[in-house]
């Protein structure tokens, strides 16, 4: 089992560079989410498709919205 950890040692090196750099990708992206952040990092206020991406945070842009469907 030693062997093959050293014969492999590179791979395992970099597998495990990319599962925690995935798992920190993931958890910021969750982190956001539960923040209400956005996902383009401007924020909403100005933003013309801020009814359409959070509908339940802007009720009179909601309304504004469907009158124009």
């Amino acid at each position: 089992m030693l062997a093959y950890i050293a014969a492999h040692m590179g791979y395992i090196v970099v597998t495990l560079i990319l599962v925690l750099t995935v798992a920190a990708v993931i958890f910021g992206m969750v982190k956001d989410h539960k923040t209400g952040s956005s996902g383009c990092g401007c924020g909403c206020k100005g933003c013309a498709n801020a009814p359409y991406c959070h509908p339940y945070c802007h009720p009179q842009k909601d309304a504004e919205a469907s009158k124009l469907t």
